[in-house]
């Protein structure tokens, strides 16, 4: 593949990546103007942050990728689809990051983390 046809592939997936954004977005939001609404709402029921969720649902498409990488197939959707969820998904957690921070959630939460680590040994 060339620079040129590089430039015009990565113009054409990040088309799809805004209209999957977009279209999936409502879904998992269920209207909610948060656009966080899915991680927090599964925090709060499971007793985890909203970066956790966040972490499950992205380890789920890399896992499908490896799963592509040793078997050279995925049964549930195209490859290509896998690779598009897992962009999106890496936008959303540095997005939801950047939020966290914002509201000083993140330290917080890495403070409990460690305390429940060092409990834990």
């Amino acid at each position: 593949m060339t620079n040129k046809q590089f430039t015009a592939f990565t113009r054409q997936l990040r088309r799809k990546q805004d209209e999957l954004i977009l279209n999936k977005g409502y879904d998992y939001t269920q209207g909610n103007p948060d656009r966080f609404y899915n991680f927090k709402f599964v925090a709060r029921h499971l007793g985890l942050s909203p970066m956790q969720v966040w972490g499950v649902y992205w380890l789920k498409h890399v896992l499908a990728i490896l799963t592509f990488i040793k078997t050279g197939r995925v049964k549930s959707e195209r490859i290509e689809e896998r690779f598009h969820d897992e962009a999106t998904y890496n936008l959303l957690g540095e997005a939801l990051l950047q939020e966290q921070k914002k509201v000083g959630r993140y330290a917080k939460t890495r403070r409990k983390n460690k305390k429940k680590l060092r409990q834990s040994r």
